[in-house]
């Protein structure tokens, strides 16, 4: 009767969870959170809002509602073989993910221009980097997979939970997309859309396919510190070191092509999973830190 009570409260906290994040980001795309954070030809604030406060918040709600993370017996994270395995598998991802730069840039499909961050890249890189790398960890992965995945985990498949932590995701990727619920260019939208897509799916397969948080985070925090700092459309949010500008679909068609690489290389490289414990074997309550370990 007391098990039937925790699972319950747990797949609540989960529920609870899900809307929270899917609210937060769903409201800050709006115009009027636009306008209410950055005010008038002002939209810093906002930008600032969007980049860490998205996370720190996600970390937050995360530590309220899931204060002890539950992992599935069958998601566990592998030994550091595998892992460091997944981590490579991750490089290969980056490097698919971002090679429609470099094809752009051959093709001259884009023009890429010098951003106003005032400061040398490598000084940036110094902070925003582990930053990056830590909220990437400890808050986009901590609140998604290791919260929304494995509590909806519970509930579903595999698949079902891949699926609604991929949702979530993607809902937290909008204000960066929409700033302001501004489309300033379809294409770009889209593609945008496309890539956060994979890139939530890939992330989940890392997690439950023996990475954990760890993997799983650091593939996500360098995408965002490239995406934040390094190089980024001049239609997103972010204004990084560099921009590249482009008038052309087939641009953005070579970016989602991308991104569906990358999700390739994850899904077909990370196939061979570690040793699973049974179906049956209940889920696991253990600390936060176990995930890292």
């Amino acid at each position: 009767m007391q098990s039937d009570s925790s699972e319950g409260s747990a797949i609540f906290r989960t529920v609870l969870l899900t809307i929270f994040l899917i609210a937060l980001g769903v409201g800050l795309t709006l115009p009027q959170a636009a306008a209410r954070l950055g005010g008038i030809g002002d939209i810093e604030t906002y930008r600032l809002a969007v980049l860490w406060g998205i996370p720190a918040a996600a970390l937050l709600l995360s530590l309220i509602l899931h204060p002890r993370l539950t992992k599935p017996a069958n998601d566990l994270p592998g030994p550091i073989a595998r892992r460091f395995a997944l981590l490579a598998v991750a490089v290969l991802a980056f490097g698919a993910d971002q090679s429609f730069l470099g094809i752009s840039y051959w093709t001259g499909w884009a023009t890429f221009t010098s951003g106003a961050q005032g400061r040398p890249m490598i000084t940036t890189a110094l902070w925003a980097l582990p930053l990056c790398l830590i909220l990437g960890i400890w808050g986009w992965e901590r609140a998604l997979r290791g919260s929304v995945y494995t509590g909806w985990r519970r509930k579903l498949e595999r698949p079902g939970a891949i699926a609604v932590s991929a949702a979530v995701g993607l809902a937290l990727s909008l204000p960066s997309i929409l700033p302001g619920g501004e489309v300033r260019d379809p294409a770009f939208v889209g593609a945008s859309v496309v890539a956060a897509l994979c890139r939530e799916i890939s992330f989940a397969l890392l997690f439950s396919r023996g990475g954990g948080l760890l993997v799983a985070g650091l593939y996500r925090g360098a995408l965002y510190f490239a995406e934040a700092f390094v190089v980024h459309d001049w239609n997103s949010l972010f204004f990084p070191s560099f921009n590249y500008v482009t008038s052309g679909a087939a641009f953005y068609a070579v970016r989602a092509a991308s991104a569906l690489l990358a999700l390739g290389v994850v899904a077909l490289m990370t196939r061979r999973r570690p040793e699973r414990l049974p179906e049956s074997e209940p889920p696991i309550e253990e600390d936060v830190d176990a995930h890292l370990s």
